[in-house]
């Protein structure tokens, strides 16, 4: 869901030192064809399983909280080791890393066909995530190897279009998949989808060169636990809300997750100091254009996939839809993410950065018109007003996110460059575990009983709480991209159109005064 240029997201963009044949050059977009398809793979992924999460539930007779376990274990896992997955590729060879992550990945797509256990699904789904995030740094630190400039663009144009076909065919692929139940395989398909696939890459793989980077020699694995325990005690409690209430253990695993960041925090700072190469450098965040530019990230994201995942469960469990059914509902809002997706630049280079906020509006409000055809009794979303709402949803998405990163990126000094591209990744499918989470809160205490025994109006009262929730998170992106643009529009009057030069240059000074 992001950009040609966002989607350096845990990747060093430090100089690459590296060895490269006239002779591979000669073969660079054929090289490039081989690593979009462990790209494809970790997309697809994502929005298929969404689609079938309810299928599974039901088949393996599991609780509500446990799917999403199932759903945002995967995310989790991926956020958690992103920028991790970069800093080893830069150590021990991209391609060597990358042919290790697409095993793992291709090995448990295999496992969750395979196995019954939730709880194992849910160790198999996160395992996954640590995979797909030592792949997604190396396709990415590939493509920025393998092009002179002048080509760059055009690479990272044609990655961020197989995110959009990801995107747009994947919801509908997952559910088409279950609805077709080849070999009688049920949604267990979704799994073993993956496992051609990840075998081909696999043998092509050797076509691509290795490359490391030579500046980076250190990983800061006492920071990268810090992280992943505080994230882990901040969503599963989340997630056990509904089915156990608030009870005083998650109370303490939220309180335990707050201490273990402002640990991570001072760890960070204290390795920072002593110039340790930390995970993450903090001082990033003294950047406020940066800090707005995350917020928005994250209230975007969360509504986004809030919406994805809320829907998917009121159309399979509320309305009865099938899965072929529910396919053809999420196919209007991936068709006008993929059209505004494709033209974003030429509408940006036209208008400018208002577009973003514009996309956010054109969400906050079409979901609060689906509240309103709810309130009117409109249920049916395969007639013709309900396609076209979630047409226009979708072109509005794909003018909020498709953008995003260049908007954010693009106005950080170059020496945070690497850093915060992998943040804003990482805060990308943060989001993605903590809409989940909390949209799941909502959707439990208004429908008042379990899935299987709440009835038609309880779903109904259920979901269009959830949408004002979420059209409430759209919203907030709005304002919160509203006062971006008028603080990078503040800096440009004030410093000039060469603002992140200038700031670069501040924040190099800072470091030298340090050193």
């Amino acid at each position: 869901m992001t950009d040609n240029q966002s989607i350096k997201g845990g990747v060093s963009m430090n100089p690459i030192s590296s060895e490269r044949s006239s002779t591979f050059y000669s073969y660079r977009w054929l090289a490039l064809a081989v690593i979009l398809l462990p790209t494809l793979l970790i997309s697809l992924n994502t929005y298929m399983i969404q689609i079938a999460l309810p299928v599974i539930q039901n088949d393996l007779h599991i609780s509500f909280s446990h799917a999403q376990l199932l759903f945002s274990g995967y995310s989790v896992g991926l956020a958690t080791a992103l920028i991790i997955g970069g800093k080893l590729g830069d150590i021990y060879g991209r391609k060597k890393i990358l042919w290790i992550g697409v095993l793992f990945f291709t090995l448990t797509a295999f496992l969750g066909g395979v196995l019954s256990s939730p709880l194992l699904l849910v160790g198999i789904r996160f395992v996954q995530g640590l995979a797909a995030a030592l792949i997604q740094p190396q396709v990415l630190s590939t493509i920025q190897e393998l092009f002179p400039p002048r080509e760059k663009n055009l690479a990272f144009g044609l990655y961020g279009a197989v995110i959009g076909i990801a995107f747009t065919f994947g919801l509908i692929l997952g559910g088409l998949l279950v609805h077709w139940n080849i070999f009688n395989c049920g949604w267990r398909t979704v799994f073993f989808f993956n496992v051609p696939i990840g075998m081909l890459v696999l043998l092509l793989i050797p076509c691509i060169p290795e490359s490391k980077n030579k500046k980076s020699n250190h990983i800061d694995w006492m920071g990268s636990i810090l992280l992943m325990v505080s994230i882990f005690l901040l969503i599963y409690p989340l997630s056990e809300v509904q089915q156990q209430g608030w009870q005083t253990w998650i109370f303490s695993c939220l309180l335990l997750s707050f201490v273990v960041l402002i640990l991570f925090i001072y760890v960070e700072r204290f390795k920072q100091k002593l110039q340790q190469s930390p995970l993450i450098d903090l001082s990033l965040f003294k950047h406020r254009p940066f800090v707005f530019g995350i917020c928005s990230v994250l209230a975007i994201y969360l509504s986004m996939f809030a919406f994805f995942f809320i829907l998917s469960y009121f159309l399979q469990y509320g309305l009865k839809y099938d899965t072929g059914e529910t396919s053809l509902v999420f196919l209007p809002i991936g068709i006008g993410f993929f059209l505004t997706s494709i033209i974003s630049s030429k509408i940006i280079n036209k208008y400018g950065f208002i577009v973003l906020k514009m996309g956010a509006l054109c969400m906050s409000m079409c979901t609060f018109l689906l509240v309103f055809s709810l309130w009117m009794k409109q249920y049916n979303l395969l007639r013709t007003d309900a396609i076209t709402l979630l047409f226009v949803y979708g072109l509005g998405l794909g003018l909020a996110t498709t953008p995003l990163a260049n908007a954010i990126l693009g106005n950080i000094p170059k020496i945070h460059m690497g850093v915060a591209a992998g943040l804003f990744t990482t805060f990308m499918y943060l989001a993605n575990s903590l809409a989940v989470a909390g949209v799941s809160i909502v959707f439990s205490y208004y429908l008042g009983t379990s899935l299987e025994s709440a009835s038609f109006l309880n779903y109904i009262h259920a979901f269009t709480f959830s949408l004002i929730v979420i059209g409430l998170f759209s919203m907030i992106a709005y304002m919160i991209l509203s006062l971006y643009h008028k603080m990078i529009l503040r800096i440009k009057i004030v410093y000039g159109q060469e603002s992140t030069d200038i700031l670069d240059k501040k924040v190099q000074t800072v470091h030298l005064k340090k050193k």
